[in-house]
């Protein structure tokens, strides 16, 4: 899929809340559904070309049953996988200034996008 240079548009999995992260009795646990997470993106940044923005935003909007701010497991591991696909050099501020969150409620129910945007 061609982007339009300036914008990669990807639909993504529900992600554990920060909520539901953080008590998983286990570190193993949080690595399995990170990796799993980390995945799905990656196989919806492969139906892109290859960019490498110098500068992103990234939006999330989503329809999960979550506090905005136990949305941002899904922000987290889809900018490190945007990271690791070659997206962006780094996820420091440097290359990464802004960060929205959006609940959607007429998006389908538990359904997700994440918006890197080329500043």
């Amino acid at each position: 899929m061609k982007t339009s240079q300036d914008d990669v548009v990807i639909n993504v999995p529900k992600a554990p809340s920060l909520n539901q992260f953080y008590a998983s009795s286990h570190w193993t646990l949080r690595k399995r559904a990170k990796d799993a997470f980390k995945d799905a993106v990656m196989i919806e940044l492969n139906k892109y070309d290859p960019v490498c923005f110098d500068k992103v935003r990234v939006r999330l909007e989503y329809n999960y049953r979550y506090d905005v701010d136990n949305a941002i497991m899904a922000v987290k591991f889809g900018m490190d996988a945007f990271k690791d696909w070659g997206g962006v050099a780094d996820d420091k501020p440097k290359h990464w200034d802004k960060l929205t969150i959006k609940y959607c409620p007429d998006m389908e129910k538990g359904a997700a996008k994440i918006i890197f945007r080329k500043v």
